[in-house]
C-alpha cells in the first residue's frame, strides 16, 4: 500500500473490485485472501482482486488516528450492517476525519423501491417489492460477515444517522456531483438509478 501524507489520507470502504489508485481500499470479502493464493484461486474461481484492496473489516474500527484521514467513500456496504454497527462506524469515521474532512455515503433507494411498487400494475407486485427489499441472512454470513442487507434507507434516515454520529453539516448529493475531487474515478454509474448519495463535513 502506498505511503501518502497524513492530509491525503483517502478511505474506499466496501470497495468490491473498484479499488482507486492513491486510496486504502478496504473490502470485507474472503475471496480477497483466495485470490493471492494461484491454486486456490483456480479451484474456488476467486474474482481478480487488485492488489490494492486490503480485506478488513471496518467495524472492528478504522485504523487510523483522530483527524488524520481527507475523504471517505462508502458505497452500498452500509446497508449491511446493523443499525448499531452503522452508527458505530459514521462515529468511527468522523472521528478519524480531519476538521472540514469529507464522508460520502452511497446506499440503495428505498423509498424509490417503494415508488416503483405502488406504480407497478403487476399482480406480483408485492412479491417483487418484498424480494427487492427483503433482509435475510444464511450461511454467506458466516463466510462473509456483512454480506446481506440487513436495513434499508431512505434519504431522510440516512441524514438523521449520519447528523446522529456527529456530523453537523450533512447534505444530500446525486450521481458524481462532489467535494471529493476523485469522485469521476470512484463513483459507480451503474448504481446510478437505484442509489442515494449523501455527503458529510467534518
Amino acid at each position: 500500500m502506498s505511503h501518502m501524507p497524513s492530509s491525503e489520507i483517502k478511505l474506499n470502504i466496501g470497495c468490491g473490485l473498484s479499488g482507486i489508485a492513491g486510496w486504502h481500499n478496504f473490502d470485507n470479502s474472503p475471496s480477497i485472501l483466495l485470490s493471492r493464493i494461484p491454486a486456490l484461486r483456480t479451484i474456488f474461481k476467486a474474482p481478480p482482486w487488485p492488489e490494492d484492496v486490503r480485506r478488513y473489516d471496518v467495524r472492528k474500527g478504522l485504523p487510523f488516528p483522530p483527524n488524520s484521514v481527507k475523504y471517505i467513500y462508502l458505497s452500498h456496504s452500509f446497508h449491511q450492517f446493523t443499525r448499531d454497527e452503522s452508527l458505530a462506524l459514521a462515529k468511527d469515521c468522523w472521528q478519524v476525519l480531519e476538521p472540514g474532512g469529507i464522508m460520502r455515503v452511497v446506499v440503495p433507494d428505498l423509498e424509490r423501491c417503494a415508488r416503483e411498487y405502488l406504480a407497478d400494475p403487476d399482480p406480483l407486485a408485492s412479491e417483487k417489492f418484498l424480494k427487492r427489499v427483503s433482509l435475510h441472512h444464511g450461511w454467506r454470513d458466516l463466510l462473509h460477515p456483512g454480506s446481506s442487507v440487513t436495513q434499508m434507507f431512505d434519504t431522510r434516515s440516512l441524514v438523521h444517522m449520519l447528523r446522529a454520529a456527529g456530523f453537523d453539516h450533512v447534505e444530500p448529493s446525486s450521481f458524481g456531483i462532489s467535494a471529493i475531487p476523485e469522485i469521476d474515478q470512484i463513483e459507480l454509474a451503474v448504481r446510478r438509478r437505484e442509489s442515494i448519495y449523501v455527503e458529510a463535513r467534518k
